[in-house]
Protein backbone atom coordinates (compact mmCIF):
# COMPACT_ATOMS: atom_id res chain seq x y z
CA UNK A 1 0.00 0.00 0.00
CA UNK A 2 1.47 3.40 -0.94
CA UNK A 3 1.89 6.05 1.71
CA UNK A 4 -0.54 8.98 1.94
CA UNK A 5 2.20 11.31 0.71
CA UNK A 6 2.98 9.21 -2.36
CA UNK A 7 -0.74 8.87 -3.03
CA UNK A 8 -1.21 12.65 -3.03
CA UNK A 9 1.78 13.01 -5.33
CA UNK A 10 0.26 10.46 -7.68
CA UNK A 11 -3.02 12.41 -7.73
CA UNK A 12 -1.22 15.65 -8.60
CA UNK A 13 0.62 13.95 -11.47
CA UNK A 14 -2.61 12.47 -12.85
CA UNK A 15 -4.41 15.81 -12.89
CA UNK A 16 -1.46 17.61 -14.50
CA UNK A 17 -1.29 14.91 -17.14
CA UNK A 18 -4.93 15.17 -18.10
CA UNK A 19 -5.11 18.94 -18.01
CA UNK A 20 -2.33 18.89 -20.58
CA UNK A 21 -4.26 16.34 -22.61
CA UNK A 22 -1.33 13.94 -22.49
CA UNK A 23 -3.08 10.63 -21.83
CA UNK A 24 -0.26 8.47 -23.23
CA UNK A 25 2.03 9.36 -20.32
CA UNK A 26 -0.58 9.00 -17.60
CA UNK A 27 0.54 6.89 -14.62
CA UNK A 28 -1.47 3.83 -13.64
CA UNK A 29 -3.33 3.65 -10.35
CA UNK A 30 -3.24 -0.13 -10.48
CA UNK A 31 0.52 -0.20 -10.97
CA UNK A 32 0.76 1.78 -7.74
CA UNK A 33 -1.14 -1.10 -6.04
CA UNK A 34 -3.86 1.09 -4.57
CA UNK A 35 -6.71 -1.01 -3.17
CA UNK A 36 -10.14 -0.50 -4.67
CA UNK A 37 -11.56 1.55 -1.81
CA UNK A 38 -8.63 3.98 -1.93
CA UNK A 39 -8.87 4.07 -5.72
CA UNK A 40 -12.50 5.24 -5.52
CA UNK A 41 -11.53 7.92 -3.00
CA UNK A 42 -8.79 9.14 -5.34
CA UNK A 43 -11.29 9.42 -8.19
CA UNK A 44 -13.53 11.61 -6.03
CA UNK A 45 -10.60 13.91 -5.30
CA UNK A 46 -9.46 14.04 -8.92
CA UNK A 47 -12.93 14.80 -10.25
CA UNK A 48 -13.24 17.90 -8.09
CA UNK A 49 -9.95 19.20 -9.49
CA UNK A 50 -11.32 18.96 -13.04
CA UNK A 51 -14.39 21.14 -12.54
CA UNK A 52 -12.91 24.17 -14.31
CA UNK A 53 -10.70 22.24 -16.71
CA UNK A 54 -11.22 21.78 -20.47
CA UNK A 55 -13.62 19.11 -21.69
CA UNK A 56 -10.73 17.21 -23.27
CA UNK A 57 -9.06 16.73 -19.89
CA UNK A 58 -12.28 15.33 -18.43
CA UNK A 59 -12.82 12.98 -21.38
CA UNK A 60 -9.23 11.71 -21.21
CA UNK A 61 -9.46 11.10 -17.49
CA UNK A 62 -12.72 9.14 -17.79
CA UNK A 63 -11.25 7.12 -20.65
CA UNK A 64 -8.22 6.18 -18.55
CA UNK A 65 -10.38 5.20 -15.60
CA UNK A 66 -12.49 2.81 -17.66
CA UNK A 67 -9.98 1.50 -20.19
CA UNK A 68 -7.13 1.01 -17.74
CA UNK A 69 -8.08 1.17 -14.07
CA UNK A 70 -11.54 -0.42 -14.15
CA UNK A 71 -10.26 -3.09 -16.50
CA UNK A 72 -7.27 -3.97 -14.31
CA UNK A 73 -9.34 -4.14 -11.15
CA UNK A 74 -12.31 -6.04 -12.61
CA UNK A 75 -10.75 -8.35 -15.23
CA UNK A 76 -11.60 -11.97 -14.51
CA UNK A 77 -14.52 -11.27 -12.15
CA UNK A 78 -16.93 -14.13 -13.02
CA UNK A 79 -20.24 -13.59 -14.81
CA UNK A 80 -23.55 -14.71 -13.36
CA UNK A 81 -27.06 -13.77 -14.47
CA UNK A 82 -27.85 -12.60 -10.93
CA UNK A 83 -24.38 -11.20 -10.20
CA UNK A 84 -24.38 -7.82 -8.47
CA UNK A 85 -21.02 -7.62 -6.70
CA UNK A 86 -19.61 -4.17 -6.02
CA UNK A 87 -16.17 -5.53 -5.21
CA UNK A 88 -13.96 -6.64 -8.14
CA UNK A 89 -12.80 -10.27 -8.19
CA UNK A 90 -15.22 -11.07 -5.38
CA UNK A 91 -18.53 -12.75 -6.14
CA UNK A 92 -19.98 -12.43 -9.64
CA UNK A 93 -21.29 -9.71 -11.93
CA UNK A 94 -24.00 -9.58 -14.59
CA UNK A 95 -23.47 -7.48 -17.70
CA UNK A 96 -25.79 -4.60 -16.78
CA UNK A 97 -24.55 -4.40 -13.23
CA UNK A 98 -20.97 -4.39 -14.46
CA UNK A 99 -21.65 -1.14 -16.32
CA UNK A 100 -23.76 0.59 -13.68
CA UNK A 101 -21.70 -0.56 -10.68
CA UNK A 102 -18.45 0.63 -12.21
CA UNK A 103 -19.95 3.97 -13.25
CA UNK A 104 -21.25 4.40 -9.69
CA UNK A 105 -17.80 3.54 -8.33
CA UNK A 106 -16.35 6.29 -10.51
CA UNK A 107 -18.75 8.81 -8.99
CA UNK A 108 -21.66 8.95 -11.45
CA UNK A 109 -24.81 9.59 -9.45
CA UNK A 110 -27.18 7.23 -11.24
CA UNK A 111 -29.85 4.73 -10.25
CA UNK A 112 -27.53 1.79 -10.77
CA UNK A 113 -30.13 -0.89 -9.95
CA UNK A 114 -32.89 0.47 -12.18
CA UNK A 115 -30.53 1.02 -15.11
CA UNK A 116 -28.88 -2.39 -14.71
CA UNK A 117 -32.21 -4.19 -14.79
CA UNK A 118 -33.83 -2.12 -17.55
CA UNK A 119 -33.33 -2.84 -21.27
CA UNK A 120 -29.89 -1.59 -22.31
CA UNK A 121 -31.57 0.96 -24.60
CA UNK A 122 -32.78 2.82 -21.51
CA UNK A 123 -29.26 3.14 -20.08
CA UNK A 124 -27.74 4.13 -23.41
CA UNK A 125 -30.30 6.83 -24.17
CA UNK A 126 -30.03 8.30 -20.67
CA UNK A 127 -26.23 8.37 -20.47
CA UNK A 128 -24.96 8.67 -24.03
CA UNK A 129 -25.20 10.92 -27.07
CA UNK A 130 -25.04 10.20 -30.80
CA UNK A 131 -26.95 6.94 -30.41
CA UNK A 132 -26.76 4.67 -33.44
CA UNK A 133 -28.27 1.29 -34.34
CA UNK A 134 -26.56 -1.30 -36.54
CA UNK A 135 -27.34 -4.83 -37.62
CA UNK A 136 -23.90 -6.21 -38.45
CA UNK A 137 -20.35 -6.11 -37.13
CA UNK A 138 -19.03 -4.51 -40.38
CA UNK A 139 -21.43 -1.61 -39.80
CA UNK A 140 -20.20 -1.31 -36.22
CA UNK A 141 -16.57 -1.47 -37.43
CA UNK A 142 -17.21 1.30 -39.95
CA UNK A 143 -18.76 3.50 -37.27
CA UNK A 144 -15.93 2.91 -34.79
CA UNK A 145 -13.28 3.65 -37.42
CA UNK A 146 -14.62 7.22 -37.58
CA UNK A 147 -14.61 7.78 -33.81
CA UNK A 148 -11.76 9.56 -31.99
CA UNK A 149 -9.25 7.61 -29.92
CA UNK A 150 -9.59 7.75 -26.13
CA UNK A 151 -13.37 7.42 -26.31
CA UNK A 152 -15.82 5.31 -24.30
CA UNK A 153 -19.19 4.04 -25.51
CA UNK A 154 -21.98 1.91 -24.09
CA UNK A 155 -23.31 -0.80 -26.39
CA UNK A 156 -26.50 -2.82 -26.16
CA UNK A 157 -27.03 -6.12 -27.95
CA UNK A 158 -29.99 -8.51 -28.21
CA UNK A 159 -29.74 -9.46 -24.51
CA UNK A 160 -26.39 -8.09 -23.39
CA UNK A 161 -24.55 -4.84 -22.71
CA UNK A 162 -21.09 -3.48 -21.98
CA UNK A 163 -18.57 -0.79 -22.83
CA UNK A 164 -16.77 -0.25 -26.12
CA UNK A 165 -13.47 1.61 -25.84
CA UNK A 166 -11.70 3.19 -28.80
CA UNK A 167 -7.94 3.33 -28.21
CA UNK A 168 -5.01 4.28 -30.40
CA UNK A 169 -4.68 0.59 -31.32
CA UNK A 170 -8.31 -0.17 -32.15
CA UNK A 171 -11.75 -0.80 -30.69
CA UNK A 172 -12.44 -3.21 -27.85
CA UNK A 173 -15.56 -4.72 -26.30
CA UNK A 174 -15.24 -4.47 -22.50
CA UNK A 175 -17.95 -6.49 -20.75
CA UNK A 176 -18.91 -9.29 -18.38
CA UNK A 177 -18.88 -12.22 -20.78
CA UNK A 178 -21.62 -14.81 -20.25
CA UNK A 179 -20.01 -17.45 -22.52
CA UNK A 180 -18.78 -20.20 -20.17
CA UNK A 181 -19.27 -17.60 -17.41
CA UNK A 182 -15.91 -16.12 -18.38
CA UNK A 183 -16.72 -12.80 -16.76
CA UNK A 184 -15.05 -9.45 -17.26
CA UNK A 185 -12.90 -9.30 -20.39
CA UNK A 186 -11.70 -6.74 -22.91
CA UNK A 187 -11.43 -8.11 -26.43
CA UNK A 188 -11.08 -6.81 -29.96
CA UNK A 189 -14.48 -6.20 -31.52
CA UNK A 190 -13.80 -8.56 -34.42
CA UNK A 191 -12.65 -11.33 -32.05
CA UNK A 192 -15.68 -11.24 -29.73
CA UNK A 193 -17.83 -14.36 -29.91
CA UNK A 194 -20.63 -12.49 -28.14
CA UNK A 195 -20.73 -9.80 -30.82
CA UNK A 196 -20.62 -12.42 -33.58
CA UNK A 197 -23.75 -14.10 -32.25
CA UNK A 198 -25.83 -10.90 -32.12
CA UNK A 199 -27.71 -9.12 -34.88
CA UNK A 200 -28.65 -5.91 -33.05
CA UNK A 201 -26.18 -3.27 -31.94
CA UNK A 202 -27.21 0.00 -30.26
CA UNK A 203 -24.27 2.21 -29.32
CA UNK A 204 -23.87 5.70 -27.89
CA UNK A 205 -20.90 7.76 -26.75
CA UNK A 206 -20.37 8.30 -23.04
CA UNK A 207 -17.29 10.53 -23.35
CA UNK A 208 -18.91 12.78 -25.97
CA UNK A 209 -21.73 13.66 -23.58
CA UNK A 210 -20.33 16.96 -22.32
CA UNK A 211 -23.32 17.73 -20.12
CA UNK A 212 -23.03 14.36 -18.39
CA UNK A 213 -19.30 14.79 -17.80
CA UNK A 214 -19.77 18.25 -16.29
CA UNK A 215 -22.35 16.82 -13.89
CA UNK A 216 -19.94 14.01 -13.07
CA UNK A 217 -17.01 16.24 -12.10
CA UNK A 218 -19.38 18.61 -10.30
CA UNK A 219 -20.81 15.82 -8.19
CA UNK A 220 -24.32 16.48 -9.47
CA UNK A 221 -27.03 13.87 -9.94
CA UNK A 222 -27.23 12.53 -13.46
CA UNK A 223 -30.56 10.68 -13.49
Amino acid sequence: MPSAQSFLLYTAIVITTFVNGNYKNAPSTVNNKVDYTEFKKSVDSNRSLLIKRPAKAIRNYLFKLIDEDIYNYWAGTPWDFYGKTQQPKTGSIACGYFVTNTLTDLGFKIDRVALAEAPSETMIRKLCVGVQIFHSIPQLDSYMAKQPANSVFIIGLDFHTGYVVKTTTGSYFFHSNYIKKQGVVKEKIDASQVLKTNKFFMIGSLTANGNLLRKWVGGDGVI
